[in-house]
């Protein structure tokens, strides 16, 4: 955190003190302006956690001494991992509408994109147990809610698809705990486990109950990753919208049946091999084995020169083995942890 702080301090100082040493006719108001603007931009720099914040429309109780204690650990988090945590906010500019215009239509509460970031960095991760995409579904789950899976699909990884599956679980989920929070809860510990823990303690909050490292953390890395992506400037992290991932403008290509070759088929549609597997990240092989009567609706940019690799991004990094030992790797991965989602779901399906 020292580091961070030097690392932001040392150009405002240089650039004031410098100002000051150049121009030693400068008289002393103009020196206390100067500080006065350092102040200015420090006050606005704050690592903490915010006063108050809601999720979903319900109240955090910030109040506890401990509950705010563990939410400013996780912005520090996101702050100390600066390069990860800005390159996660490039590609929310490029999701983020999509993903709450499905989240609207389905009456999931909006803070819940928030839970994908969480899952995934929005970089279409896959866990070592097995859990894929945005939402980080394991196989038997997304099968459950729609989404193919089979040995040249896999549905997980498509954007809109995968969230309107993710939306229709977390609803059944607040049919089942009735408490938003609670349900992120579910997510990722399985809603039979959290439904146990919650009856072995007779507590219906998710702050009041006493989970595993990985759930007790779960809800504060999702409000970590809330309070830095909506107010960026808060927290030090500077861009212009121009250094943002954009929503890439495309023509779609209605497909029944199979696609022998995929690099063929690109061709022929005035693209790459390449460019159409950035595009449709689901198609997992180098051919189309098409279900029957199902259409395909395969995706190629309107722009000639488009470039998206960060698309396809995968990770498989695990939650960190200690409290304080971080591994730098993760900084330009996808995931930052190992998904418990879906282990308690091998045999507890989501439901």
């Amino acid at each position: 955190m020292i580091s961070k702080l030097l690392y932001l301090l040392i150009p405002i100082l240089g650039l004031a003190f410098g100002s000051i040493f150049q121009n030693p006719s400068q008289n002393s108001s103009s020196s206390q302006q100067n500080l006065k603007h350092i102040s200015g931009h420090l006050s606005v720099i704050n690592f903490g956690a915010p006063t108050s914040l809601s999720f979903a429309g319900e109240e955090v109780p910030l109040q506890n001494p401990q509950i705010k204690q563990k939410l400013d650990r996780e912005i520090a988090r996101n702050v100390k991992y600066y390069s990860g945590s800005l390159l996660t906010m490039k590609r929310a500019n490029r999701y983020r509408d999509t993903f709450l215009k499905i989240l609207r239509a389905k009456g999931v509460p909006e803070d819940f994109f928030y839970l994908a970031v969480a899952e995934s960095n929005l970089a279409n991760a896959s866990s070592p147990v097995g859990a894929q995409g945005f939402w980080q579904f394991m196989e038997n789950t997304a099968l459950e809610y729609g989404l193919e899976v089979s040995a040249t699909v896999d549905e997980r990884y498509h954007p809109e698809k995968s969230t309107h599956a993710a939306a229709s679980y977390l609803l059944a989920s607040y049919r089942q705990f009735n408490n938003w929070a609670l349900v992120a809860a579910a997510y990722n510990m399985g809603g039979p486990g959290l439904q146990r823990t919650m009856e072995q303690q007779t507590s219906d909050s998710y702050y009041g109950l006493k989970l595993n490292r990985e759930t007790a953390r779960y809800m504060y890395r999702i409000l970590g990753f809330k309070c830095i992506i909506d107010q960026p400037d808060r927290y030090g992290f500077t861009f212009e919208d121009k250094d943002l991932y954009q929503p890439i403008p495309y023509k779609v290509v209605k497909v029944s049946g199979n696609i022998k070759d995929l690099r063929t088929f690109a061709e022929q549609n005035g693209s790459t091999y390449q460019i159409l597997k950035n595009m449709n990240p689901w198609l997992i092989s180098d051919h189309l084995e098409g279900k029957p009567g199902k259409i395909y609706e395969i995706r190629f940019p309107l722009r000639s020169e488009f470039h998206a690799n960060e698309l396809l991004l995968q990770s498989s990094q695990g939650i960190d083995s200690s409290e304080d030992e971080e591994v730098e790797q993760q900084l330009n991965s996808g995931s930052q942890h190992k998904s418990e989602l879906n282990t308690e779901l091998k045999d507890e399906p989501k439901s």
